[in-house]
């Protein structure tokens, strides 16, 4: 301002020429020092923010003396192949050997560590790509249902903004309601730029060679599904939680799951069904016309666990022209195999040839998509293989053939058996002993037998979502989460003269933005 006045002589009028480079220069310093004072803004807040969550006992600069350490109960990883966390005493480092990829988790208020720091926790292998994070986790997205139960069962929804749209739990119906849906990388790319930028973890999982994963900044890959066995998978719940400094929570909920699958598993019976898993394929842009088998080695696993057992696949179909086989999960051959046999265009000739293969299965597990599973039953089972009520067929005759789709939520109609059961497998091993045998000591869940008329009964509905959820209201803020350290919390609650000038500077700012603009 005044190097504008200095333009303008106390007497007479300034030229105009003389003038303008002044005010526009002056105009530039202000952009210039508004930007400048936005930044410092940002950054004030950020400090408040902190300040807050030490305050509630979440963040801590408060250093470990001695054999003092932020993280005293640690993830006791038993089953899972695929990751490993290691402690120090203010970070963590949890390893994915999958996606190749290491993620440095350090307690909220304490410094990140330098590379030599990690590296005497965890070497970083040659190959693999080292992330930094603080925790627990303020914001994250979720880009599948897979990881939702883990997240769902730690009690962490509030620290979620963005879900798959196909999310079955109460409170991710709930946040799907408040606009917090997930774009798709093939929708709106930009808003799904934004999204993911908007995050500081993003949970995914891997494409074809995990460069989705790798050139994400903030991308965490959570290969759940590609461990060997339902229990393997459900040990999970300690790679969510390690991001939240929720570890003991997390060994308690395996600990239960384990003794609970173990009590829904059932010794073989005397004269153990014949269990076959499979589907039908109509041709598309993205699939040829097919039949398959399917034996993951996680659904052979519940059959085996029930007392059944499966169907030999590679025998029973090995005379079939044309049979495809290959590995369940892409380049995990520990996954289990899937079988195909295309029609090459004559359903009939195939049709008939599948189901010869199959003349001694008693039961058949019938994983064809429907849009609508509500109005799915046994008579489109049997049109949607070509089939007739009066076939010889032992769980045609018997009336044997089960869906995976009784448990679904309200709003997309999409199937709980990709969700919830991936974190609690014991639930799946008592709904299919449920309909397998007829126990109704187990509970029914997951799976329905079409043949006896069995409807999808079990619908999951937003309105049993008791948690506040920030994405739904701008007051609503995550409950804090407490250090687990017995380290005496540091620092101070910012002072209401620092409150008073931080407001002071925003409302300062946007003035001057006003001014400028």
């Amino acid at each position: 301002l005044a190097q504008v006045r200095s333009h303008f002589p106390s007497s007479g009028r300034a030229s105009p020429q003389r003038a303008l480079p002044a005010v526009m220069s002056c105009k530039n310093m202000l952009r210039a020092a508004f930007a400048a004072a936005l930044a410092a803004s940002r950054g004030a807040f950020a400090a408040v923010q902190d300040t807050a969550r030490i305050s509630a006992g979440e963040c801590s600069t408060t250093i470990p003396a001695g054999s003092q350490t932020y993280f005293p109960v640690k993830a006791d990883v038993m089953l899972a192949k695929l990751f490993t966390v290691t402690y120090a005493p203010t970070f963590k480092v949890l390893t994915d050997s999958l996606s190749k990829e290491q993620y440095v988790l350090t307690q909220c208020g304490q410094v990140q560590p330098s590379v030599a720091a990690v590296n005497a926790v965890e070497v970083l292998k040659t190959g693999y790509i080292r992330k930094y994070f603080g925790v627990p986790v303020q914001s994250s997205a979720a880009m599948s249902t897979v990881l939702l139960a883990f997240i769902d069962s730690l009690g962490v929804q509030d620290r979620v903004k963005f879900v798959d749209s196909y999310a079955t739990a109460p409170c991710w119906q709930k946040a799907l309601a408040c606009d917090a849906k997930m774009e798709t990388s093939y929708g709106n790319v930009t808003l799904h730029a934004e999204q993911l930028a908007g995050v500081d973890v993003v949970f995914m999982s891997c494409g074809s060679d995990c460069t989705n994963v790798n050139t994400q900044k903030n991308g965490v890959n959570v290969p759940v599904t590609q461990e060997a066995g339902p229990v393997e998978s459900a040990e999970y719940i300690k790679y969510i939680a390690a991001f939240f400094n929720l570890e003991p929570k997390a060994n308690e909920l395996f600990a239960a799951t384990q003794t609970s699958y173990a009590q829904a598993s059932s010794g073989k019976s005397a004269m153990p069904p014949l269990v076959a898993w499979i589907t039908y394929n109509a041709k598309s842009d993205w699939s040829a016309e097919s039949f398959v088998v399917s034996q993951a080695s996680y659904k052979t696993m519940m059959v085996t666990n029930v007392g059944a057992t499966n169907l030999n696949a590679s025998t029973a179909l090995a005379g079939i022209a044309g049979l495809q086989v290959t590995d369940a999960v892409t380049g995990n051959p520990a996954s289990g195999k899937t079988y195909t046999i295309p029609t090459n265009d004559d359903k009939d000739a195939a049709a008939k040839a599948f189901f010869k293969a199959l003349e001694g299965v008693d039961v058949i597990v019938d994983e064809v998509y429907a849009p609508d599973p509500t109005t799915y039953n046994f008579t489109s089972f049997l049109s949607t293989y070509g089939l007739t009520s009066s076939s010889d067929l032992k769980f045609v005759k018997n009336k044997m053939v089960l869906r995976i789709d009784r448990t679904m939520g309200e709003a997309m109609k999409s199937l709980d058996w990709y969700e919830s059961r991936i974190a609690k497998p014991e639930w799946a091993l008592e709904g299919l002993a449920h309909v397998l045998y007829g126990d109704t000591s187990k509970r029914s869940k997951y799976f329905r037998n079409v043949a006896k008329g069995e409807t999808v009964d079990q619908i999951i509905k937003a309105a049993s979502c008791t948690k506040a959820l920030p994405v739904c209201s701008a007051q609503i803020y995550p409950e804090p989460i407490k250090t687990l350290g017995q380290i005496r919390v540091g620092g101070a609650a910012a002072s209401a003269a620092e409150a008073l000038r931080l407001s002071t500077l925003a409302v300062a700012v946007v003035g001057l933005w006003a001014a400028v603009a």
